[in-house]
């Protein structure tokens, strides 16, 4: 049984400070001491101590060299459909980034189901239930009866009315009023003006995000499962993971009581999903949503999906396209990309040219390429973008393995990562 590299400072992750907590040194009781002496060793002992001072969690070994995770990994061999390996994410039905109309958004939904998506993946955090409120409408008028239908959403945030929040939320720093639209970094200009959202990791608010969210969907389905999203700074974990009164034990109860049928994680760092992985007795996860971590730009999931795959826990592949990088767009990680990533989406897109595909179908192989990847979920804003979306699917199976060969000749990818085919 292997672990996990440890975790780490990452100037790629944009969430908050990785773990806290110090050894102390209060004191020095003992025989006593020339007080020059008593203090000098003081002093020292202190500095000592800090030199030393490291994160609360660590994993208990290193990870094995990257030449046997990549001959761990196991890859997928069955052919791709859209049924079962494409989900619709839908924060794009919110207008990230920009506006859009309902009806677009309407018709998204509409082709999504026509082409044969059945998974419909939201948050209240996309455009603060915005997101919601447009699918569930969406299916109300477009999904009929259509059965093998499967919401999911996440928690870790209530959206408030501005009357409910309290001082006690805002002395905890818990109001994130980045994501308000009167805020200028907002990236949902049509959110609603009307609510404050809320961090809630706890039993109680993970209770009330299910139920806030099934009335924004309509009350009409139930949804399939519940991610625990965003858990990535050390109040935000402790607070989802603690036993019995932590949002993770609540949607494990949930679970085992048929309100939903899948507990998940929505994530961007893998190094806490790897923590809660292991902090949590196995069986607890369904699958886990690991965004940004695994495509043709950024690798950093290896090691989690070496995890996953080790404790039958599925990956919902999220940001294959690296924040819509690899299909023209201009941001990555949530802000605007820099010169580094901009010249080697170039390379990226040069070498697809010259072997004859698509890049995003090269982008859609690789990110499921690993067997452990149940499924990949493709952000979409119009009818169009879906049905281009179901083309690179099948595209993906035509790229060539000699495209895999020179992208780490030129060094796009590790010598080690494995990519389809086997190599």
């Amino acid at each position: 049984m292997f672990s996990l590299t440890r975790i780490r400072q990452s100037e790629k992750r944009k969430k908050g400070k990785k773990g806290s907590g110090f050894w102390r040194f209060d004191g020095f009781s003992g025989p006593q001491m020339q007080p020059r002496l008593g203090v000098a060793l003081a002093s020292f002992l202190v500095a000592v101590l800090a030199a030393l001072a490291r994160p609360a969690w660590r994993p208990p070994l290193t990870s094995p060299p990257a030449h046997a995770m990549a001959d761990a990994l196991e890859l997928r061999t069955e052919p791709l459909s859209v049924e079962k390996h494409l989900i619709l994410g839908c924060s794009p039905l919110a207008g990230i980034y920009g506006s859009i109309p309902e009806s677009q958004a309407f018709d998204t939904v509409k082709t999504a189901l026509e082409l044969g998506f059945r998974d419909f993946d939201t948050a209240p955090h996309y455009g603060l239930g915005l997101s919601e409120r447009r699918l569930g409408a969406a299916l109300e008028k477009h999904a009929g009866q259509t059965p093998d239908v499967r919401l999911w959403s996440k928690v870790g945030r209530v959206m408030k009315p501005h009357a409910e929040v309290t001082e006690r939320d805002r002395a905890a720093g818990n109001v994130e009023e980045g994501n308000m639209p009167s805020h200028p970094g907002c990236i949902f200009p049509d959110a609603p003006t009307d609510v404050t959202p809320v961090l809630d990791y706890s039993a109680e608010g993970v209770r009330r995000s299910h139920a806030d969210s099934l009335g924004r969907l309509g009350n009409r389905r139930p949804l399939f499962g519940l991610r625990v999203h965003d858990a990535e700074d050390a109040a935000r974990f402790a607070a989802a993971a603690a036993p019995a009164t932590g949002g993770v034990d609540a949607l494990v109860e949930m679970r085992n009581a048929g309100v939903i049928e899948a507990v998940s994680l929505g994530m961007n760092d893998p190094t806490y999903v790897e923590r809660m992985l292991l902090e949590k007795p196995n069986g607890t996860f369904d699958s886990v949503m690991s965004a940004g971590a695994w495509n043709l730009i950024d690798q950093d999931g290896l090691g989690l999906m070496l995890l996953c795959q080790a404790r039958g826990v599925k990956i919902h592949n999220a940001g294959i396209f690296a924040s819509g990088l690899l299909v023209g767009g201009d941001h990555y990680k949530y802000e605007k990309a820099p010169p580094d990533v901009l010249a080697r989406r170039e390379k990226w897109a040069a070498l697809a040219k010259a072997h004859g595909v698509p890049l995003p179908a090269a982008a859609i192989a690789f990110a499921l390429a690993p067997a452990v990847v149940e499924k990949a979920a493709v952000g979409v804003k119009s009818a169009d973008e879906v049905r281009a979306n179901v083309l690179w699917l099948e595209a993906a199976a035509q790229v060539p393995k000699r495209l895999w060969e020179d992208a780490k000749a030129q060094g796009l990818l590790a010598a080690d990562v494995p990519t389809p085919g086997g190599e």
